[in-house]
């Protein structure tokens, strides 16, 4: 009876790791470059926000109310009206206005490339 009971806690430890590793490998294995890197945007920056009920993650919105995070040392850098440019595929953005151009890469460590 030990026996099985040892096999037993032992079976049920290694489901709930498994479980444990493929849940949250899915999450945390670049959903959230890999959703970036899937937007194309050629559009203006119509909004700014601190999502505060969401880790006071910072967004801009652009278009259609269409959304973006963006890293918080980009937020003084990036103003409502700036054209925002993206290609799919690629993890940089690139913001224009009329006396400017900047460039943000998400892989890089900082969130900045300049």
């Amino acid at each position: 009876m030990n026996r099985n009971k040892s096999l037993l806690i032992a079976l049920i430890i290694i489901t709930v790791i498994f479980l444990y590793n493929r849940k949250f490998s899915s999450e945390s294995g670049g959903g959230f470059l890999d959703e970036v890197r899937e937007k194309e945007i050629k559009s203006l920056v119509i909004k700014k926000y601190i999502n505060y009920d969401n880790h006071n993650i910072p967004f801009l919105v652009y278009g259609n109310n269409d959304s973006i995070i963006i890293y918080r040392d980009w937020w003084g850098k990036i103003f409502v009206g700036d054209s925002i440019i993206k290609p799919k595929g690629s993890l940089e953005i690139v913001i224009k206005k009329s006396s400017r151009i900047e460039r943000f890469n998400y892989e890089d460590k900082f969130g900045l490339n300049n």
